[in-house]
């Protein structure tokens, strides 16, 4: 591992930050800009913990570990488990939200529909991935600084060659992939929304292809090509999921002024 670097230590606070925090200040705009409710917040936080928490991640987890050996050893089989990976994530989350919106969230509002994709990719940033990013850099600066914090020898050399490959743009990508992320989700649940509003399931396979694919070419494109090109082409999914949700969320309230002035 290679000496301190601030870059380093503030590019993943920052990463932790933005995953940390980031899905609570979006919530809250969303609160006080749009009115919207926290309990599509909570809804669409308890809809990513049971359908993927509960019911995807434990089988994915085991599955992944005993296949390790295999992933390592052939491209065939380690392409073919990160496509089940990719497209499994779509099927379990849109699915999930879907339950969602039948069973427990009745209202059937764009600016409702984007508060329960706040709920839901909020917490998978928040527990998924910004608690690692601080441990990240609570480890980077303590590591660096000689202590050893107990780590058994061979964990040590693992966790020291991974920092030692660490750039400040690598550190920064995590935060950066969490703002496409949530952009993603706040799409989608829009997306799968629409199969109430227009009666058709299409929208549901819409929303579980767009998911699984986003997943797929993204991290297809970190693993062959790099990291970087990767969090790009995720970024454009993101862009695509911005640009329908903003329209949708401006037609509804063109919608809802042109109601009231009539």
């Amino acid at each position: 591992m290679s000496s301190f670097d601030p870059w380093i230590a503030a590019a993943l606070s920052m990463s932790a930050a933005i995953a940390l925090v980031g899905p609570l200040v979006l919530a809250t705009v969303l609160w006080r800009a749009l009115k919207a409710r926290w309990l599509a917040w909570l809804i669409g936080a308890g809809t990513f913990v049971v359908f993927q928490g509960v019911l995807r991640l434990p089988w994915q987890i085991a599955l992944g570990l005993a296949l390790k050996e295999k992933v390592a050893a052939d491209p065939v089989v380690a392409w073919t488990w990160l496509a089940v990976s990719a497209l499994s994530a779509g099927l379990f989350e849109e699915t999930g939200r879907y339950v969602a919106y039948r069973f427990f969230w009745k209202d059937r509002t764009a600016v409702g529909g984007v508060m329960l994709g706040a709920g839901h990719g909020g917490i998978e940033s928040i527990v998924l991935v910004g608690l690692n990013l601080a441990v990240s850099a609570v480890l980077y600066v303590l590591l660096s600084r000689g202590m050893t914090l107990g780590l058994p020898e061979a964990q040590l050399v693992l966790v020291k060659g991974q920092f030692a490959k660490l750039t400040p743009a690598l550190a920064l990508a995590g935060g950066a992939e969490r703002l496409s992320s949530m952009a993603v989700h706040c799409g989608l649940s829009l997306l799968v929304l629409q199969t109430f509003t227009r009666g058709s399931k299409r929208w549901l396979w819409a929303a579980i292809a767009f998911h699984g694919l986003s997943n797929l070419v993204g991290a297809g494109v970190s693993k062959a090509v790099g990291v970087g090109p990767g969090e790009a082409v995720i970024g454009l999914f993101a862009l695509a999921a911005l640009a329908w949700t903003v329209g949708w969320v401006r037609a509804e309230r063109r919608s809802l002024a042109d109601g009231r002035l009539a």
